[in-house]
């Protein structure tokens, strides 16, 4: 299998990837369709999006942001960020145990509706948009990544990781979960119009410990501690739709099977070489 490297030209919106020999140029995009996948624009999904958000029962933070916020606890000193925040489900589960919190989004619509819906809370420290935040450069202590990098090709992947970094102190953490192993393929759909395959919640990559451990060297970061889990497993999983006895129940059952769908990692950004 030939190697390939990585290049990314700006402003192109793709990653176009060449043989070390010099041999013909193949796109990121073009190897998807190749196989009968949809390739996403971002006008697609930003419509995508902005369906799937009447929709928040599907949202992970919706299911599990509580767990989230309490396995990562002990993190979480001064200012955190959540980049990529959502419907502010994670948001809202920070804020109420006391974590000074702000949030990113990637359009300007859900920025402000978050802005809109967190404001006079105690502790938010403002909404932003993923395209302005000079101000915030450098100044916090924490990030959260939460259920992002999934959806992400590898010129936006890298856009992403690059900014978080730039948000962070030199001594932060940064926190990233994505689904472990994913088989994207039990998820696909066939669109009826094009017969183009696309994933159900826009997933175009699969993770395990070794990718993302790599991704985030790339990107500046070293990774103190990477590991795979069940989040749904907690008690304190689903609390905004069962009651706590059937969550009780359902976690006994869950642990017993031992499933780890979750995986996380903590990095810093990475000292530079002198």
């Amino acid at each position: 299998m030939a190697a390939w490297r990585s290049l990314h030209p700006r402003g192109h919106g793709r990653s176009v990837w060449r043989t070390p020999g010099g041999g013909p140029l193949v796109t990121e995009h073009a190897r998807k369709a190749a196989d009968g996948e949809l390739v996403w624009t971002r006008d697609m999904v930003h419509r995508f999006w902005a369906y799937e958000r009447r929709r928040e029962e599907n949202y992970f933070s919706f299911q599990v942001g509580g767990v989230v916020a309490r396995r990562f606890r002990r993190h979480l000193q001064g200012r955190v960020v959540d980049y990529g925040a959502g419907t502010g489900f994670l948001l809202d589960e920070l804020l109420a145990a006391g974590v000074r919190c702000g949030a990113v989004e990637f359009g300007e619509h859900a920025t402000a509706a978050l802005a809109d819906q967190f404001a006079g809370r105690a502790g938010f420290l403002g909404a932003r948009s993923s395209g302005n935040l000079a101000e915030w450069k450098g100044t916090f202590d924490a990030a959260f990544l939460l259920e992002v990098v999934e959806h992400l090709y590898d010129e936006d992947l890298q856009e992403c990781l690059s900014s978080v970094r730039s948000l962070l102190k030199p001594n932060g953490l940064l926190i990233v979960t994505t689904p472990n192993e994913e088989d994207r393929s039990r998820s696909f759909i066939c669109s009826p119009e094009s017969g183009l395959l696309f994933h159900r919640y826009q997933h175009v990559r699969s993770w395990n410990a070794e990718t993302l451990s790599e991704a985030l060297a790339a990107s500046g970061f070293a990774v103190s501690e990477i590991g795979a889990t069940d989040f749904g497993a907690h008690p304190a999983a689903h609390k905004r739709t069962m009651s706590l006895p059937v969550r009780l129940a359902r976690s006994a059952a869950t642990r017993m099977l031992m499933r780890t769908p979750h995986l996380y990692a903590v990095a810093s950004p990475a000292a530079s070489g002198g």
